[in-house]
């Protein structure tokens, strides 16, 4: 077994692509292999790289159109590769009005079974889920900070009398696990309860009594003097 991981890219390109397009970005996809160096070795890191167009006549490509085979040494190098790379980053800005579609598998030879891999977080990136582990994400904050809210619709959100909450714009959110459930805010809610100081909700009695407890009558009945 070994630690190497291989990177399978599949790519649907659009059919109006010109034959000049296509072979200036096959080009440019080859040169990565000597173009992608490593910050700390300023070497190529990339252990080899292979591609080809599909030819396969069974009809479960998918639509898919070429593929792409990449082998890193390690995890972290393919993260730099994904994420941080200049030459690599750069090259997938100027693919992205090429391809309609794309599909991605990693693999490590040998390995059947396990978790998959987790993505590094960036700078002022956090990772969260929710406690049933049934929902994660991540989230680009500026400042992490809570915010404190008692109206109604954090009421309404989390099941209490208020709320701890982080404001984060849609395209800083990323769901990674799971499908979240959603909750139009119309804005009414807040009026009710935040703005104008909601209904008046005085206290009007213990929540247990200590009268109408059968075992508070017991225990008392069992001590001396009934202390």
């Amino acid at each position: 077994m070994t630690a190497t991981i291989t990177h399978i890219v599949l790519f649907k390109y659009r059919p109006e692509i010109t034959w000049s397009a296509f072979e200036a970005h096959f080009d440019t996809f080859q040169s990565l292999q000597t173009k992608c160096l490593h910050p700390d070795t300023g070497k190529p890191y990339m252990l080899s790289m292979r591609m080809g167009k599909n030819r396969s006549w069974e009809p479960f490509s998918k639509g898919m159109t070429h593929a792409f085979v990449l082998e890193f040494a390690k995890q972290e190098d393919l993260d730099y590769y994904l994420l941080h790379d200049p030459v690599h980053r750069e090259f997938s800005r100027n693919a992205g009005p090429l391809i309609e579609d794309s599909l991605v598998v990693d693999i490590r030879d040998g390995v059947l079974f396990g978790p998959k891999a987790k993505r590094p977080l960036g700078s002022g990136e956090y990772r969260g889920s929710c406690h049933c582990g049934g929902l994660e994400w991540t989230a680009k904050l500026d400042v992490a900070e809570h915010v404190l809210c008692h109206c109604q619709t954090c009421q309404k959100l989390g099941g209490g009398a208020y709320s701890c909450n982080q404001i984060i714009p849609r395209g800083d959110l990323s769901v990674t696990k799971g499908e979240p459930g959603c909750y139009t805010y119309t804005g009414a809610s807040v009026r009710t309860l935040l703005l104008d100081g909601g209904s008046d909700m005085p206290a009007t009695g213990e929540i247990f009594p200590e009268g109408k407890l059968a075992w508070v009558r017991d225990l008392k009945e069992s001590m001396p003097n009934g202390v």
